[in-house]
């Protein structure tokens, strides 16, 4: 499989799931007693996130330059979540989430596919 159809895989996992966990959480939170604003707010992040992902992984599918750096900078916010996962000793949660998201930027730094996004 090229690069550029794993990357594009990855970034659709990571929608997929950011989706999965967004719908999550708002069911959940909304099913508790009490103010539900900032969970609905977290939940409508999460969805917001997802939908971007959905989108620059199939720019990035199209070999669109401009959706590389949204890409890595979406791709950066995990990692200090992950870490405070481990540190919290919830390993199952960061490990994860280090993985996709440092698998994701390996793969934009590796030279084929640095080269495929280089602005002509």
């Amino acid at each position: 499989m090229p690069l550029l159809s794993r990357l594009t895989l990855l970034l659709y996992v990571e929608a997929v799931a950011l989706l999965a966990l967004g719908l999550a959480y708002g069911g959940y939170s909304l099913s508790q007693p009490g103010d539900h604003t900032p969970a609905v707010l977290a939940a409508a992040a999460a969805l917001a996130g997802a939908v971007a992902l959905g989108l620059l992984a199939r720019a990035v599918g199209r070999g669109r330059a401009w959706a590389r750096s949204p890409a890595v900078v979406l791709n950066v916010f995990p990692i200090p979540l992950a870490v405070t996962a481990f540190r919290g000793g919830a390993w199952w949660v960061g490990l994860p989430l280090l993985l996709l998201s440092g698998t994701v930027l390996y793969l934009f730094a590796t030279p084929e596919l640095r080269e495929a996004f280089r602005e002509r």
